[in-house]
């Protein structure tokens, strides 16, 4: 079974006989309060760091959330 990631530079295929993906979940406000006081300054830089970093980590996928109550 295959499943295929596509952003606008780059494609990412699952596949249950390939590699493993390495999916990057740290940019989840939930009980990370630096980060919802930035999102709701509209202050991107924290979350660019905290994607950099991931990549950085060799993340192939970010798992983005940036709901938060209020």
């Amino acid at each position: 079974m295959k499943t295929i990631l596509r952003g606008t530079s780059r494609e990412v295929v699952i596949d249950t006989g390939g590699h493993v993906v390495i999916i990057g979940e740290c940019i989840n406000p939930t009980r990370r309060k630096k980060l919802v006081t930035t999102l709701q300054e509209g202050n991107f830089d924290y979350v660019l760091e905290l994607a950099e970093s991931q990549i950085k980590a060799f993340a192939e996928v970010l798992d983005v959330n940036v709901g938060f109550p209020g």
